[in-house]
């Protein structure tokens, strides 16, 4: 192996270790790219999501905001968190938002529980994300659920959020309104104005 090949292997371990340790997860980077499938189909319209059709330089039509946030089904903040980002989506997607969720569950048992929660009980209709061998969340460097990532059209983390808690951490629904460009103004608990 010579001097050059051994540096470019090099150089390809510490990108890729720099990936699998959660770079490019903070405010100001750019959202790591990635494609999954979905556990709602029919609901949502999407058998598999690329995060480079929906925002990004190359994107004609970029969504304005990106919501992408991590779960898994025992995490009692999540299923708060859901049902609100439900809210949001049925409320801001025509204005330009898109709202996708990450599973990142691995266990049969534990899979079955959230098809259960997802398709037959609350009937999701953003994308939720099949992410079983846990692969994006360890390139997104999460560590506790549930964490969401803002991401604007261009493909930026604009804001980094974790835990789930309206009373000590509301959500910052005037800076989402104000990055979609409409009026702000509060959300009701059946998701209208």
């Amino acid at each position: 192996m010579t001097l050059r090949t051994m540096a470019l292997f090099g150089s390809i371990l510490i990108f890729s270790g720099a990936a699998l340790a959660g770079e490019g997860n903070k405010k100001g980077d750019r959202a790591l790219n990635f494609f999954l499938k979905t556990y709602n189909p029919v609901k949502s319209g999407h058998k598999r999501v690329f995060l480079d059709k929906l925002v990004g330089k190359k994107v004609k039509e970029p969504k304005k905001l990106l919501l992408l946030s991590f779960f898994n089904i025992d995490c009692k903040p999540c299923r708060k968190e859901l049902p609100f980002l439900e809210k949001l989506h049925k409320r801001y997607k025509d204005a330009g938002l898109q709202v996708l969720v990450i599973n990142c569950d691995s266990k049969k048992d534990k899979i079955d529980q959230v098809i259960e929660y997802v398709v037959d009980e609350q009937g999701f209709s953003f994308p939720v994300l099949k992410d079983r061998f846990q692969a994006l969340q360890r390139r997104y460097g999460v560590g506790s659920f549930p964490t969401m990532y803002i991401i604007d059209s261009q493909g930026l983390i604009v804001d980094v959020r974790v835990g789930y808690n309206e009373e000590t951490k509301p959500f910052p629904l005037a800076d989402l309104q104000k990055r979609l460009g409409v009026k702000q103004e509060p959300l009701t608990a059946k998701g209208e104005t």
